[in-house]
Protein backbone atom coordinates (compact mmCIF):
# COMPACT_ATOMS: atom_id res chain seq x y z
CA UNK A 1 0.00 0.00 0.00
CA UNK A 2 2.60 2.46 0.84
CA UNK A 3 5.03 1.59 -1.86
CA UNK A 4 1.81 1.86 -4.17
CA UNK A 5 0.95 5.73 -2.73
CA UNK A 6 4.79 6.58 -3.17
CA UNK A 7 5.53 5.50 -6.75
CA UNK A 8 1.85 7.22 -7.74
CA UNK A 9 2.90 10.50 -5.98
CA UNK A 10 6.44 10.21 -7.90
CA UNK A 11 4.18 9.82 -10.93
CA UNK A 12 2.82 13.05 -10.08
CA UNK A 13 5.26 14.83 -9.80
CA UNK A 14 7.39 14.01 -12.79
CA UNK A 15 4.50 14.46 -14.90
CA UNK A 16 4.04 18.14 -13.47
CA UNK A 17 7.33 19.13 -12.86
CA UNK A 18 9.36 16.83 -15.28
CA UNK A 19 11.22 16.96 -18.74
CA UNK A 20 9.11 17.36 -21.81
CA UNK A 21 8.54 14.00 -23.79
CA UNK A 22 7.41 15.93 -26.90
CA UNK A 23 8.60 18.75 -29.57
CA UNK A 24 7.21 21.89 -28.55
CA UNK A 25 4.46 23.40 -30.95
CA UNK A 26 5.41 25.26 -34.11
CA UNK A 27 2.85 27.53 -36.18
CA UNK A 28 -0.82 28.28 -35.60
CA UNK A 29 -2.97 28.26 -32.56
CA UNK A 30 -6.48 29.50 -31.21
CA UNK A 31 -7.27 29.51 -27.65
CA UNK A 32 -9.50 31.21 -24.92
CA UNK A 33 -9.13 32.53 -21.47
CA UNK A 34 -11.18 34.10 -18.61
CA UNK A 35 -10.32 35.91 -14.93
CA UNK A 36 -11.17 38.42 -12.67
CA UNK A 37 -10.50 42.19 -13.70
CA UNK A 38 -10.17 45.38 -11.62
CA UNK A 39 -10.42 48.29 -12.62
CA UNK A 40 -7.91 51.09 -10.76
CA UNK A 41 -6.81 55.03 -10.98
CA UNK A 42 -10.38 55.62 -12.32
CA UNK A 43 -10.50 59.22 -12.48
CA UNK A 44 -12.86 61.24 -14.46
CA UNK A 45 -12.26 64.95 -15.71
CA UNK A 46 -14.71 67.75 -16.59
CA UNK A 47 -15.15 71.65 -16.52
CA UNK A 48 -15.66 71.80 -13.08
CA UNK A 49 -12.75 69.77 -12.45
CA UNK A 50 -12.00 65.78 -11.74
CA UNK A 51 -13.30 62.95 -9.34
CA UNK A 52 -12.67 59.47 -8.92
CA UNK A 53 -14.95 56.33 -9.62
CA UNK A 54 -14.47 53.25 -8.11
CA UNK A 55 -16.24 50.06 -9.74
CA UNK A 56 -16.42 46.28 -8.57
CA UNK A 57 -14.08 43.74 -9.29
CA UNK A 58 -15.60 41.72 -12.55
CA UNK A 59 -15.13 38.48 -14.99
CA UNK A 60 -13.03 39.21 -18.10
CA UNK A 61 -12.77 36.91 -20.94
CA UNK A 62 -11.40 36.60 -24.59
CA UNK A 63 -10.02 34.66 -27.23
CA UNK A 64 -6.99 34.41 -29.45
CA UNK A 65 -5.54 33.48 -32.56
CA UNK A 66 -1.67 33.32 -33.32
CA UNK A 67 1.40 31.61 -34.17
CA UNK A 68 3.92 29.31 -31.82
CA UNK A 69 7.70 31.33 -32.82
CA UNK A 70 9.83 28.27 -32.53
CA UNK A 71 13.74 27.47 -31.72
CA UNK A 72 14.62 28.54 -35.36
CA UNK A 73 12.68 31.50 -35.41
CA UNK A 74 14.98 34.42 -36.16
CA UNK A 75 13.46 36.84 -33.92
CA UNK A 76 13.63 34.19 -30.95
CA UNK A 77 10.84 31.93 -29.24
CA UNK A 78 7.27 33.36 -28.64
CA UNK A 79 4.22 33.74 -29.73
CA UNK A 80 1.92 36.36 -31.87
CA UNK A 81 -1.31 36.38 -31.55
CA UNK A 82 -4.54 38.32 -32.18
CA UNK A 83 -6.23 39.16 -28.99
CA UNK A 84 -10.01 40.18 -28.80
CA UNK A 85 -11.11 40.59 -24.89
CA UNK A 86 -14.22 41.69 -22.74
CA UNK A 87 -14.10 43.94 -19.81
CA UNK A 88 -17.08 44.82 -18.07
CA UNK A 89 -17.13 46.69 -14.25
CA UNK A 90 -20.28 48.20 -12.32
CA UNK A 91 -19.54 51.41 -10.59
CA UNK A 92 -20.15 51.56 -6.86
CA UNK A 93 -19.49 54.89 -5.78
CA UNK A 94 -18.29 58.29 -6.76
CA UNK A 95 -15.29 60.35 -4.85
CA UNK A 96 -15.53 63.93 -4.88
CA UNK A 97 -13.51 66.35 -2.85
CA UNK A 98 -15.99 66.71 -0.10
CA UNK A 99 -16.71 62.73 0.01
CA UNK A 100 -18.01 59.62 -1.61
CA UNK A 101 -20.95 59.34 -2.98
CA UNK A 102 -23.33 56.29 -4.37
CA UNK A 103 -22.32 55.56 -7.83
CA UNK A 104 -24.42 53.16 -10.40
CA UNK A 105 -23.69 52.28 -13.70
CA UNK A 106 -21.59 49.98 -15.84
CA UNK A 107 -18.06 50.62 -17.52
CA UNK A 108 -17.15 48.05 -20.17
CA UNK A 109 -14.05 47.26 -22.56
CA UNK A 110 -14.23 45.54 -25.62
CA UNK A 111 -10.16 45.60 -27.65
CA UNK A 112 -8.53 44.57 -30.03
CA UNK A 113 -5.30 43.88 -29.75
CA UNK A 114 -1.77 42.81 -31.37
CA UNK A 115 0.49 40.74 -29.10
CA UNK A 116 4.14 39.71 -28.81
CA UNK A 117 4.94 37.80 -26.20
CA UNK A 118 8.82 35.77 -25.40
CA UNK A 119 9.13 32.64 -24.20
CA UNK A 120 11.96 31.42 -21.48
CA UNK A 121 11.84 27.38 -23.20
CA UNK A 122 13.44 24.75 -21.85
CA UNK A 123 13.24 20.73 -21.02
CA UNK A 124 10.61 22.01 -18.59
CA UNK A 125 7.15 21.72 -19.49
CA UNK A 126 6.70 24.80 -17.53
CA UNK A 127 7.86 28.45 -19.78
CA UNK A 128 7.87 31.98 -18.31
CA UNK A 129 6.54 34.87 -20.93
CA UNK A 130 6.76 38.41 -20.61
CA UNK A 131 4.92 40.69 -23.62
CA UNK A 132 3.06 43.96 -24.78
CA UNK A 133 0.45 44.36 -26.88
CA UNK A 134 -1.23 47.62 -29.00
CA UNK A 135 -4.27 47.91 -30.72
CA UNK A 136 -7.67 49.42 -30.07
CA UNK A 137 -11.13 49.62 -27.33
CA UNK A 138 -14.47 50.67 -27.78
CA UNK A 139 -15.04 51.98 -24.15
CA UNK A 140 -19.01 52.70 -22.84
CA UNK A 141 -20.30 53.99 -20.14
CA UNK A 142 -23.97 52.49 -19.38
CA UNK A 143 -25.48 54.18 -17.04
CA UNK A 144 -23.70 56.49 -14.52
CA UNK A 145 -25.24 58.32 -11.65
CA UNK A 146 -24.52 59.25 -8.27
CA UNK A 147 -26.84 59.53 -5.63
CA UNK A 148 -29.22 58.50 -8.57
CA UNK A 149 -28.22 61.41 -10.31
CA UNK A 150 -27.46 60.89 -14.15
CA UNK A 151 -23.30 61.95 -14.46
CA UNK A 152 -22.63 60.46 -18.08
CA UNK A 153 -23.34 58.17 -21.00
CA UNK A 154 -21.72 57.41 -24.59
CA UNK A 155 -19.35 54.72 -26.29
CA UNK A 156 -15.75 56.66 -27.17
CA UNK A 157 -13.04 54.13 -29.38
CA UNK A 158 -9.55 54.50 -28.31
CA UNK A 159 -5.84 53.33 -28.63
CA UNK A 160 -5.28 50.70 -26.08
CA UNK A 161 -2.06 48.69 -24.62
CA UNK A 162 -1.25 45.95 -22.72
CA UNK A 163 1.85 44.37 -20.73
CA UNK A 164 1.35 40.92 -19.33
CA UNK A 165 3.94 38.28 -17.79
CA UNK A 166 2.53 34.54 -17.13
CA UNK A 167 3.63 30.93 -17.47
CA UNK A 168 2.37 28.81 -19.70
CA UNK A 169 2.23 24.59 -19.28
CA UNK A 170 2.73 22.25 -21.38
CA UNK A 171 -0.25 19.65 -21.68
CA UNK A 172 0.89 17.88 -24.64
CA UNK A 173 2.91 19.13 -28.12
CA UNK A 174 -0.57 20.55 -29.20
CA UNK A 175 -2.08 21.90 -25.82
CA UNK A 176 -0.71 24.58 -23.38
CA UNK A 177 -2.59 25.96 -20.08
CA UNK A 178 -2.06 29.85 -19.52
CA UNK A 179 -1.59 31.18 -16.13
CA UNK A 180 -0.91 35.34 -16.09
CA UNK A 181 -0.90 38.65 -15.06
CA UNK A 182 -2.56 41.64 -17.79
CA UNK A 183 -2.13 45.61 -17.13
CA UNK A 184 -4.16 47.22 -19.80
CA UNK A 185 -4.61 50.63 -20.18
CA UNK A 186 -6.51 52.99 -23.09
CA UNK A 187 -5.85 57.00 -23.62
CA UNK A 188 -8.63 58.30 -22.52
CA UNK A 189 -12.43 58.10 -23.88
CA UNK A 190 -14.88 60.78 -23.55
CA UNK A 191 -18.26 60.73 -22.71
CA UNK A 192 -21.42 63.14 -22.71
CA UNK A 193 -22.41 64.53 -19.79
CA UNK A 194 -26.10 64.67 -18.91
CA UNK A 195 -25.75 68.79 -19.62
CA UNK A 196 -23.89 68.28 -22.61
CA UNK A 197 -20.55 68.84 -21.51
CA UNK A 198 -17.54 66.18 -22.63
CA UNK A 199 -16.33 63.95 -19.19
CA UNK A 200 -12.47 62.21 -20.18
CA UNK A 201 -11.70 58.95 -18.03
CA UNK A 202 -8.44 57.35 -17.43
CA UNK A 203 -9.24 53.39 -18.05
CA UNK A 204 -6.72 51.09 -16.79
CA UNK A 205 -7.15 47.54 -15.47
CA UNK A 206 -5.16 44.41 -13.74
CA UNK A 207 -6.17 41.16 -14.59
CA UNK A 208 -5.01 37.39 -13.53
CA UNK A 209 -6.23 35.26 -16.38
CA UNK A 210 -6.08 31.32 -16.99
CA UNK A 211 -6.46 30.11 -20.56
CA UNK A 212 -5.50 27.47 -22.57
CA UNK A 213 -4.41 27.13 -26.78
CA UNK A 214 -4.61 24.73 -29.10
CA UNK A 215 -2.19 23.75 -31.70
CA UNK A 216 -2.79 22.82 -35.39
Amino acid sequence: MKKTLVLNLTCLVLVLFGTAAFAEHTGPYVGGYAGGNLLTFTKAYDNLGNFNIESDPALQYGGIIGWDLGPGSPVGQGRLELEYSHRGNKVNKVKFSNGGFAGEGDLTADSLLLNAYALSRDRSLWSPYVGVGLGAARIQASGLKVNGFPIAEGTSTVFAYQVGLGVDFAVSENVALDIGYRFFGTVRPTFTESNGQSLKMDYFSNSVLLGVRIGF
